[in-house]
């Protein structure tokens, strides 16, 4: 059996592009990876929230395998992380929202791939107090080393910092790979199949 390894892109929902390396089993490597289309997709756009989300007032941060055809349009995709709070039907049109410039192979022509893509819903109430709006992120989130964003504690991590404007813990999960081979498809119309991505996946280093 031969092994590739895959440098998948990770679009990532209201925040940056950052990349990951991901060995795969029997899977052609994309000399180009397909990247989300401006039309598309904005990575300042916040997704709607869940009545659940919002009265919880947490942050949600969820990770997608996405399956996307040759034309760079999403046929199916896993959830490698479930968002819960109600956030499913929402991350599933997220992720059919988005279309993609098709992977590249080594001649050049448009083929198949797979890619990460995460979608976060930051805490509903930070972003209303300190931003004043809950649909989209202001260029100043991102500003400054750190970032106002980035420099919340993740979950998991510590108390809540009682002194700033709104405390609040970042949900700062990475995909659960172990979730490739468990979880089923997720089609556009919701309904789900069984079935298995590949072999193996593996994160390995850069």
């Amino acid at each position: 059996m031969r092994s590739f390894v895959i440098s998948i892109a990770i679009a990532v929902a209201a925040s940056a592009h950052a990349g990951e390396i991901i060995d795969i089993h029997d899977i052609p490597v994309p000399k180009v990876m397909p990247k989300p289309t401006p039309a598309t997709y904005d990575p300042l756009h916040v997704p709607a929230y869940s009545s659940d989300a919002i009265l919880e007032d947490v942050w949600v941060r969820t990770w997608l395998l996405l399956d996307i055809d040759a034309h760079g349009k999403v046929l199916r995709f896993k959830f490698l992380n479930h968002p819960g709070y109600g956030l499913e039907p929402i991350a599933i049109a997220e992720a059919f929202r988005v279309s993609f410039s098709p992977a590249l192979d080594n001649h050049d022509k448009p083929t198949e791939a797979f890619a990460l893509w995460k979608i976060e819903w930051p805490s509903h109430d930070y972003l209303y107090e300190l931003w004043g709006s809950t649909q989209r992120l202001p260029e100043g989130a991102f500003r400054g080393d750190p970032s106002p964003i980035y420099r919340l504690r993740c979950q998991g991590s510590g108390p809540l910092n009682l002194t700033s404007v709104h405390a609040t813990l970042r949900d700062c999960r990475s995909p659960d790979i172990s979730k490739v081979d468990v979880e089923p498809w997720v089609y556009a119309d919701g309904h789900r199949e069984a079935g298995r991505s590949h072999d193996h996946v593996k994160f390995v280093d850069p």
